[in-house]
This record gives structure tokens, sequence and C-alpha cells, in this order.
């Protein structure tokens, strides 16, 4: 049975507003670094790679900071220390995203690093102002992260690949750590509405770069024909994958839901990647320099991996009334799985790939607004 919690009304603060208009242009850099790869064919998947390991650590300094101040910024004292300190290294980190990373390593490596500390100095300042379980578990949060965090800094000692390896060993250990004491966090749930709005808040940061993406496209070719219906479809599907999530957002998710927010976290994780990755392919296959199949294994993946991600984390959220049919989202990704073929055994022109992506993606706003009409009937 899922425990229920009575939340206070809590908005999010003016400075959370502003920690997150960094990571705006965070976002856009790494897009705008993962288009480059246009001119460098012959190591897309090498590039893509590098991608990741940029995006990875930057959501993770994001959701670091939310997750303590969605817990424990309450009794902070001047959290505009803190946080604007956080957003001085993070403007560090972002302008060392360079897809030759060795030329950035040190100055990534100190801004990742200066986030993560501003952080743990937090977890410990706060367990000083609370007691019994609050303070066991902000204790056992700002040691796990200290350990991710000295791992990572003890890369400056090496050279060579072995530098990248042990700084993305920390890193992935700072990430894996709160899973692994999923159970012992439950003891301090989060305030789960106030979570909600602040992971909406970033999808909408990464819809607002698929919009730049497009807009990047038609800037040169304002009176072209074909770029103008390509950006018109663009924008149609970005627009009803908007809907979808907000529409689950809005009537699926139980707002009073007691949750260490594990589930929420990791899973928007994918949805966040899937949304960027997505922006990036619809520039990139527009541009068609880079190899055709590839690419189209990028388009189509992003979109089920939106489709998959999303519905893990609102189907683990939902209220009591929804009902999902699994046998829905399988036959969904199945068509999808199916169009892409097709795009890809055949020689159908590249507009096909974004129609058969727009159907896709209403079949999917059209299941949820049929799910949350089923509801509203039967209550």
């Amino acid at each position: 049975m899922m425990k229920k919690q009575i939340f206070e009304e809590r908005k999010v603060s003016w400075l959370e507003l502003f920690f997150d208009l960094i990571f705006v242009t965070a976002v856009s850099s790494t897009t705008h670094l993962f288009v480059t790869i246009d001119h460098h064919p012959e190591h897309t998947l090498l590039y893509f790679g590098e991608y990741l390991l940029m995006v990875t650590p930057m959501f993770w300094a994001w959701v670091g900071q939310t997750m303590f101040y969605n817990r424990f910024g309450k009794k902070i004292s001047h959290p505009e220390l803190f946080m604007l300190s956080q957003m001085f290294f993070l403007i560090l980190m972002t302008a060392s995203f360079d897809l030759e990373f060795a030329d950035t390593f040190y100055t990534f490596i100190i801004g990742y690093a200066g986030i993560r500390l501003f952080t743990v100095i937090q977890y410990f300042t706060a367990a000083k102002k609370y007691s019994a379980e609050q303070k066991q578990v902000a204790n056992l949060l700002g040691r796990l992260f200290l350990v991710g965090i000295l791992i990572s800094l003890s890369a400056i000692f090496f050279e060579g690949n072995s530098r990248f390896f042990i700084m993305y060993a920390g890193i992935f250990l700072d990430i894996l750590l709160p899973l692994l004491n999923g159970k012992k966090l439950q003891k301090v749930p989060v305030h789960f509405p106030h979570l909600a709005e602040r992971f909406g808040l970033f999808v909408i940061i990464t819809f607002g770069e698929t919009i730049v993406a497009i807009t990047g496209i038609l800037a040169e070719k304002v009176t072209d024909p074909y770029t103008l219906l390509y950006v018109f479809l663009s924008f149609v599907i970005i627009s009803i994958l908007w809907a979808s999530y907000f529409h689950s957002f809005e009537h699926v998710v139980d707002q009073n839901r007691a949750t260490n927010g594990q589930v929420f976290l990791y899973g928007h994780y994918f949805i966040i990647i899937a949304i960027m990755m997505l922006a990036a392919n619809i520039h990139l296959l527009f541009l068609g320099h880079l190899n055709k199949s590839l690419l189209l294994l990028f388009l189509y993946g992003s979109v089920a991996l939106f489709f998959l991600s999303k519905q893990v984390v609102f189907g683990l959220h939902k209220k009591a009334e929804i009902e999902f049919s699994i046998w829905k989202e399988i036959g969904l990704v199945g068509l999808l799985a199916c169009f892409y073929l097709l795009n890809q055994l055949t020689s159908l022109p590249l507009i096909t790939s974004l129609l058969s992506i727009l159907i896709c993606a209403l079949l999917d706003l059209m299941i949820r607004f049929q799910s949350s009409k089923l509801v509203r009937k039967r209550s």
C-alpha cells in the first residue's frame, strides 16, 4: 500500500530559479557541442560517448543541490551563499565542455568538485540543526558524496586515460551510493510536490533547447519550403511530446506520495537525455553530413527512451485510480520500432521519419488523455 503524506504548500524560490538559469547555459552548451560532431563524422560514436560523460555530471550537479534544498534547505542560513558559489563553479565546468577533453580536464574537474563540495558542506551544516533521523540522513549523504568527490579529485595525480577513468569512477560512485542506501533515505521523505515541480522546470529547460535547435535550422533558410516543412513537423513533434509529459505531470502524478524521490530522480535522467538527444538529432539529420542510419537509430532511440522512461516515472508515481495498460505501451514502442526498420531498410525521404514519429507521439498523447478521461468519468 502506497503511503500518503500531506505536504505544506511550498513554492519554488527565486534563488532556485536563478540557479536553474545557469543550467540553461549548460544544457545549451552540451547540445551545441554534440551538434559539432557534424564536422567529425569518423568519430560520431566516440563523441557521443564524450557527450554523455559531460551531460551526466552536469545533471547530477543540479540534482545534488535540488535534493538537498528539498529536504534540508529550510534550516540553512543564507542559502544564496552556497548556491551562488555553486553557480560560479558550474560556469567553470560548462566552459570546460570540449570534445577534446584532455585540453580542459583540470578546469572541468575543479568545477565539478567545487559544486559537489559545497553540497557536502551544506549537508554537514544542516545536520547540526536537526535531530535523530534527519540528522542521520544528512550526515549519511554528506559522507557518501564526500567519498565520490575525493576519488574524482584524486585523478589530478594521474596522467593519460587513467585520470579520466578515476574521475568518472568517483562520479558514478557518487551517483550509485544513494541508490544503494535507498531504504535509509526513506526515513526522511522528500517534499514531493516541490521536487516534482523542480524536475518539471528542468524538463522545460531541455524542451527549450529543442526549440533553439530547430530555430538554428531555419535561421539561414527562412524562405525555403522544404526547410519550413521540416521545422514545422519538428515543432509539432516537440509540442506533442511536451503536452504528453505535462499532461501526465498534472493528471497522473499523486502529489501526496511519501517517497525518497529516487525513482523520480533517476528516471528523469533518461527523460532529459532523450529530449536533448532528440534536439541534436533533428539538427544533425537536416544537415545530412553524418551516417543517416546511425542518426536514425539515435532519433528513434531517443523517442523510444522518452516514452519508456516517462512511463516508468509516472507509472510508479501515479494516483491509485489511474490504470496503465502495459500492452498499449508495448504496442506503441513496437510501432515505433517498425517505423524505424521501414526507414532504415528503404530509401524513404527524411520527412517520412518525422511523420512516423509524429504518428507515434500523437498515439502516446491520445493514450494519456484516454486514461485521465476514464478516471474522470468513474469519479
